[in-house]
């Protein structure tokens, strides 16, 4: 496990990079559709899991764990081919930079695209390039330690106190990706008219009431078992369905040279997430789970405060554009005409083919633009 930390520490990263690199600024439903497709995609191992436990007698064996456990380590072979087929040099140049949408005290807001001095870094804003990343990151490091108390745990609380078997464990882990991809399209749509920090704090905050909940009703054979199953259902597409909404925001505002640092970040926050796995395991083994479920409720309300500070800091416009306060004032750029967008969105889809030309090409034509405007 320790080995498997290693690698995702070094993977993710670059991973996340190349992603971001490659969708163009503002494009926050790129993010969501990635998001869908992984969590799909995370229901093929439960779904196999299904099929080996139901052959192997549907047992809570350890050698019937450690098959199903071999097997899905030899599936990961797969993504370690593809692996080998990114290649950075093809992400897109300037249509993928970071941006700071601001207002002047004298103006009212626009919508901005990235200029000639946002690229070279002369002129970017502190606030937007540290701020909105430490607020985001505080707030997934404090929920990710208190989702790790819990979260590994779930499945030995349905084996031990509702006395499902191993088939019916997985069959739930397989359904549970559905309901998360389901709100995250949902969560996309409701972001474009109230905004995408709302839309996260609402989700987290149905989280927490659904843990509390999860901690008071009856387990065992009550009739109430399969209420609780669907609570831990919607509990856990609510905690995860806003999680691209947040990746884009962080990454719009991260310039492209400081992507890999920050989605670094995100390595420890993984970390974090499975050592606090052992406090969970202590306090479970003391408490029991409900207790253990009330104590994660609480840490995870302590998430809410940087999210609350970001949105004050954050404000989103009407078109999804969004700006920081008027104490990082800065000129802004007029948002550029329809046929203009045009012609930059066509040289931007070449750019992928061309390579490195392609890349200073649409940059250049980018700021001739700007120029003739």
């Amino acid at each position: 496990m320790g080995l498997m930390g290693m690698y995702r520490g070094f993977n993710n990263p670059a991973v996340e990079s190349i992603f971001a690199d490659s969708v163009q600024t503002g494009k926050s439903k790129l993010y969501t559709w990635k998001h869908v497709i992984t969590s799909l995609s995370s229901a093929f191992g439960p779904i196999v899991s299904v099929v080996l436990f139901y052959i192997l007698g549907n047992q809570w064996e350890v050698g019937d764990c450690r098959i199903v456990l071999l097997i899905g380590l030899n599936s990961m072979l797969i993504p370690l081919c593809v692996m080998c087929f990114f290649n950075d040099d093809r992400t897109l140049g300037a249509m993928s930079e970071a941006v700071s949408p601001l207002i002047d005290a004298e103006q009212s807001p626009v919508k901005t695209v990235p200029s000639n001095e946002d690229l070279s870094g002369h002129r970017s804003c502190c606030s937007s390039a540290f701020l909105v990343p430490a607020l985001i990151t505080s707030s997934d490091l404090i929920g990710s330690l208190a989702s790790g108390m819990t979260i590994k745990f779930f499945g030995l609380f349905f084996m031990q106190k509702c006395g499902l078997s191993p088939v019916t464990v997985s069959i739930l882990s397989s359904v549970s990706p559905i309901f998360v991809s389901f709100g995250s399209i949902a969560a996309q749509s409701i972001s474009h008219w109230c905004g995408k920090v709302p839309v996260t704090l609402v989700t987290r905050a149905c989280d927490i009431a659904l843990l509390v909940t999860m901690a008071f009703l009856p387990t065992g054979d009550s009739p109430l078992k399969l209420v609780l199953l669907a609570v831990h259902l919607l509990r856990k597409a609510c905690a995860n369905c806003t999680r691209p909404l947040m990746r884009s925001i962080l990454m719009e505002h991260v310039p492209k040279r400081h992507r890999g640092k920050v989605n670094a970040l995100d390595s420890v926050r993984t970390f974090s997430w499975s050592g606090s796995s052992a406090a969970g395991g202590v306090l479970i083994e003391r408490y029991g789970f409900q207790t253990t479920f009330l104590i994660t409720a609480c840490i995870k309300t302590a998430s809410f405060i940087p999210l609350l500070v970001l949105l004050c800091v954050l404000k989103e416009g009407p078109q999804g554009t969004s700006w920081l306060p008027l104490w990082c004032r800065r000129r802004p750029v007029n948002a550029l005409e329809d046929d203009d967008t045009e012609a930059i969105e066509d040289n931007t889809l070449q750019a992928p083919l061309l390579g490195r030309a392609g890349q200073q090409s649409g940059a250049l034509h980018q700021t001739a633009l700007h120029r003739e405007e």
